[in-house]
């Protein structure tokens, strides 16, 4: 595993938290392309390293191969299908705790990055800074030159690291208000939807009722039957109300994340 992808990980683990890593798999591909001899030692390192996965495999993660078959990906399917799903540390921390996207263990965990990333230009800077003041003590004028457009490179590289930084709270902040008003849109559409049916549900029994009142010298059968009509419409409209109560709200959470949190 490359620095990439050694860091993208780490998000990943702050992303899920330790109590969610036992419905994590990891799968290893490839298998065709080394030796069996050197594929079994790579992947005892991936295994076996702090670096790598041995501490998300301690929490209860699982390892698996993957051999580029139909058996073989339907085996990783089986492997996850029937956990139980769970919630991921980033979604408790917006959602339970009402933190920021830069509170978060993610969040600090990619300021990290950026800070600890700007801090290596810094030092980068000095140094060019350095070089120059030696050059223009010794008149070398391509070395100038040559430092000048470093310099001017590594700022630029220092400004977006900045922009970077800037960006990750105030897309937060965007997407948190767009959200929000998503939610405000979700719940007045359910109440104008809840409303309709409640009209929608006092019409029919209405109805029944006065079928009933109309009926009222009719065999017994019939009136049983009435009244289980009318149970039963109650019974439709208390589920209906229910479900039109509950907006996902975890899909859009995920949508935020994939914006704001690139891989």
């Amino acid at each position: 595993m490359g620095g990439t992808s050694t860091r993208n990980f780490r998000m990943f683990r702050e992303l899920c938290g330790d109590t969610t890593l036992r419905n994590v798999v990891i799968v290893t591909n490839m298998w065709g392309e080394v030796s069996v001899d050197i594929g079994e030692a790579r992947e005892e390192e991936l295994k076996n390293r702090d670096i790598f996965f041995k501490p998300v495999l301690g929490k209860g993660a699982q390892m698996k191969r993957h051999d580029n078959t139909f058996d073989s990906a339907c085996a990783l399917m089986r492997c996850i299908a029937f956990k139980a799903p769970l919630a991921l540390r980033i979604q408790r921390e917006l959602v339970d705790e009402e933190k920021d996207i830069t509170e978060t263990a993610a969040g600090a965990e990619l300021g990290r990055e950026l800070h600890e990333q700007a801090m290596r230009y810094k030092a980068e800077q000095r140094q060019l800074q350095d070089e120059m003041k030696k050059a223009l003590r010794q008149k070398d004028e391509q070395a100038r030159e040559e430092l000048e457009q470093a310099t001017a490179q590594l700022n630029r590289d220092m400004m977006r690291v900045q922009n970077e930084s800037q960006r990750l709270a105030s897309s937060y902040a965007e997407e948190k208000d767009r959200l929000e008003r998503r939610m405000q849109d979700l719940e007045a559409t359910s109440r104008l939807e809840i409303e309709r049916q409640a009209a929608e549900h006092k019409r029919r029994v209405d109805e029944v009722n006065d079928k009933l009142r109309r009926t009222q010298e009719a065999d017994s059968v019939e009136r049983m039957q009435l009244n289980a009509t009318v149970e039963r419409l109650q019974q439709q409209y208390a589920e209906a109300t229910r479900r039109q109560s509950r907006p996902g709200i975890f899909s859009s959470i995920g949508g935020l994340l994939d914006s704001i949190l690139p891989f």
